[in-house]
């Protein structure tokens, strides 16, 4: 697991553009990928949960757009694969690349 979050930590920075080169080079890009949709997904309901904070009890009224940013957020956890095959994946293309 730890390791797992520090290879998210310090690879999400160029991962969506290096799953992008290696997909444009005809590589497979599995492992850049899931580690760009895990750091969206994570980075997008962080954010989204400091915005709630910020409105307090108003966060969750749908007379304001930050309720929808949370429920935006929630399903990019949700859609593109949940967080737990992201992590799966991660795990499993870093365990066969580097061990």
């Amino acid at each position: 697991r730890r390791v797992r979050e520090a290879v998210v930590s310090t690879q999400s920075t160029g991962a969506v553009w290096r799953s992008c080169a290696d997909y444009d080079e005809g590589r497979r890009n599995t492992y850049y990928a899931s580690i760009g949709k895990l750091y969206g997904a994570i980075a997008a309901n962080e954010n989204a949960s400091n915005a709630v904070q910020v409105f307090g009890g108003n966060g969750y009224n749908k007379d304001y757009p930050v309720e929808k940013l949370m429920r935006d957020a929630k399903i990019f956890q949700i859609y593109e694969g949940t967080d737990q095959i992201q992590k799966l994946i991660i795990s499993r293309e870093h365990m066969t690349k580097y061990m």
